[in-house]
């Protein structure tokens, strides 16, 4: 769900939005993207805010609540807050602190990728790919971010299509819990291909090796599709 919503909202970034909404909400494509984001953003949380009840929880143990001291925290003063999260820090377990360095490193890549992709596409287009008369527009932003989210589409549809199709293909530890019993007629290559499906962390960690890849190619980028190449693949 979450990759047909980043898709529909990347096609809309590919609208000349000023065109077909006219100048009534913004006079630039940037400040109709906003609009429709904060409008998605709102109408999203008031349905979400709406439809869910959250049940109270009720402890049942007769006595004591056992996640009390944990709780108790919200009447910490603020300096004994900050220092019990120094302190669950630095005493993480081992394979949980791997996790959060590993994602810590992750999300430092990521975040140029986030928030700069699509200029970074949409200006490799006009240095190398774009007719002269597109580089003199009046509105030169608004092409690059169109250019760029054109982009982010095709980073929409692998990453919606690795969602459909890498569960079948990667090991879930519930697999252990029971015995294939695959018909018949398949059973020959479903053996075949459980003898070589990776388990998560293998996955994760290749996910990892391919955006590193790709980050230290993109330096290298000389045209419109190799850039949007790059930010494809980076949707697995």
């Amino acid at each position: 769900m979450a990759g047909v919503g980043h898709l529909v909202g990347y096609v809309i970034g590919t609208l000349d939005l000023v065109q077909l909404l006219g100048p009534g909400l913004g006079d630039t494509q940037f400040k109709k993207l906003i609009l429709i984001a904060a409008f998605g953003l709102l109408f999203s949380i008031g349905v979400t805010s709406w439809a869910v009840t959250e049940r109270v929880l009720v402890s049942t143990s007769g006595g004591k609540d056992p996640d009390q001291k944990d709780s108790s925290m919200a009447s910490l003063a603020p300096d004994k807050i900050f220092g019990q999260i120094i302190t669950t820090i630095r005493h993480l377990p081992p394979r949980i602190e791997a996790i959060c360095w590993a994602q810590f490193w992750s999300w430092i890549g990521w975040f140029p990728f986030l928030f700069y992709s699509t200029t970074w596409v949409g200006e490799t287009y006009f240095r190398f790919d774009a007719p002269h008369d597109m580089k003199q527009s009046k509105d030169a932003l608004g092409d690059i971010g169109r250019i760029g989210s054109m982009a982010l589409v095709m980073f929409s549809l692998v990453s919606f299509g690795g969602a459909l199709l890498l569960p079948f293909l990667v090991q879930s530890p519930e697999e252990d819990k029971f015995t294939h019993r695959p018909p018949a007629s398949i059973a020959v290559l479903v053996e075949k291909i459980e003898k070589y499906k990776p388990d998560l962390v293998t996955a994760w960690f290749w996910g990892h090796l391919m955006f590193s890849i790709v980050l230290f190619l993109s330096p290298f980028a000389n045209s419109f599709r190799f850039a949007t190449t790059l930010v494809a693949l980076c949707g697995l």
